[in-house]
């Protein structure tokens, strides 16, 4: 079974190396995967130790996760109502111009 994360615990990793994101209701630690984000590490430290799945899936299928994450990223769930906690009180900074810049470099 896995671990059960509040979002308390999430907001605790948004420092130097240490970013966890929920998405779909699981936790993932991306601290390793930031540096390498076709869009910008600071679409990832946008939403680092929050709920991230409203703007995870303006660009993404949940699949993705599993192909660019390395394996063990995952650190556990976030329930419904922590989940509802965790939502950024901001939107993030997810703006066309930044989707195409994660799809075609040359923009």
């Amino acid at each position: 079974m896995a671990r059960a994360i509040s979002a308390e615990e999430l907001a605790g990793h948004r420092v130097e190396n240490d970013y966890w994101i929920a998405i779909h209701g699981d936790v993932y630690d991306v601290s390793s995967f930031v540096g390498e984000h076709p869009g910008g590490k600071h679409l990832l430290m946008d939403v680092a130790g929050y709920d991230g799945t409203a703007a995870f899936q303006t660009i993404h299928q949940k699949e993705i996760i599993d192909q660019k994450l390395p394996p063990g990223s995952k650190k556990g769930v976030i329930s419904p109502s922590e989940q509802e906690k965790a939502k950024p009180q901001v939107k993030p900074n997810v703006s066309c111009l930044d989707w195409l810049k994660s799809v075609l470099p040359c923009f």
